[in-house]
């Protein structure tokens, strides 16, 4: 075979790959056991969304809310970026979405990097975002902006926190200094009596969200590292960092346990490789020890 037609056939398969890839979702299941988890929530089920931006499978994302409906969460957990914030009224997709899911299940939207650029820039011209959030909040969905909630049951309690740490943390080089006070400033001094789950989009502040008191926090963010290598993980983060520790799946320090999602869109960098998008699927178990 003449060499141009077989790199051109390597391509072509490589392309195939990529658009398989990047359309056909993989649901992936945790089981979180912690003597701190109420007996009453003992087996609730959480569905962890993170970094749609504006992705669809299937007409208004109807094969993923069939997913969504066939595993029947208790609670919907939103680790942000939904929408893609260079495209302030194209929030068709996440609001359609979220919408239909309102309607059947509670939802906890904790906000990214995406969702705080967009309320930053709003202007009289581009309110979409306003929009999106004012009537999302008006079908139940609790967007969760430095703030916490308690969801009680059979007089037991778990408390949600979204965090929403300043854009200078996200950046490339030169961030500022993180600290659990810095969180302790924005959302207060957690309830030590209560598990405590945190919704912290940015996935790099782990041993951070543990000193301020988190239990459990969910990420997303970095997509998987993009590129995954087996026995080596994420390759590189959006933001060009190579080998991200934090790239996706499971982490644990003290007991605290932070799961990062691989995300269900792509944004800076339009690819995935064996990398599929993921729908995260929590199960919290109260244990003895």
């Amino acid at each position: 075979m003449d060499s141009t037609l077989f790199t051109g056939v390597i391509l072509l398969l490589f392309i195939i790959y990529a658009c398989y890839e990047n359309q056909n979702l993989e649901i992936t299941y945790y089981n979180i056991g912690s003597k701190r988890i109420p007996k009453a929530f003992d087996g609730a089920r959480l569905v962890i969304l993170a970094d749609l931006h504006n992705n669809k499978y299937g007409k208004d994302n109807g094969k993923l809310i069939a997913t969504i409906n066939k595993i029947n969460p208790d609670y919907i957990l939103v680790a942000g970026d939904m929408m893609v914030s260079n495209k302030p009224d194209k929030l068709e997709a996440p609001f359609n979405l979220l919408s239909d899911l309102s309607a059947r299940y509670p939802i906890y939207y904790g906000l990214g990097n995406h969702e705080q650029r967009l309320r930053a820039n709003a202007t009289l011209l581009h309110k979409g975002y306003e929009k999106y959030r004012y009537n999302l909040g008006n079908m139940g969905v609790r967007f969760l902006e430095n703030e916490h909630e308690s969801i009680s049951k059979e007089g037991e309690s778990i408390v949600i926190t979204g965090l929403s740490i300043e854009m200078d943390y996200y950046k490339k080089i030169k961030r500022p200094e993180m600290t659990g006070y810095y969180i302790q400033n924005l959302v207060g001094i957690p309830e030590n009596k209560c598990y405590n789950i945190l919704i912290a989009h940015n996935p790099m502040y782990f041993k951070f969200y543990t000193e301020w008191g988190a239990d459990l926090i969910v990420s997303g963010h970095l997509h998987g590292g993009i590129i995954r290598l087996p026995g080596l993980g994420g390759i590189i983060s959006p933001q060009y960092k190579f080998m991200p520790k934090y790239d996706a799946g499971r982490f644990e320090e003290n007991e605290k346990i932070m799961l990062v999602s691989r995300g269900l869109g792509l944004h800076t960098i339009k690819l995935r490789i064996n990398n599929r998008p993921e729908l995260m699927v929590v199960t919290l178990n109260k244990s003895d020890s």
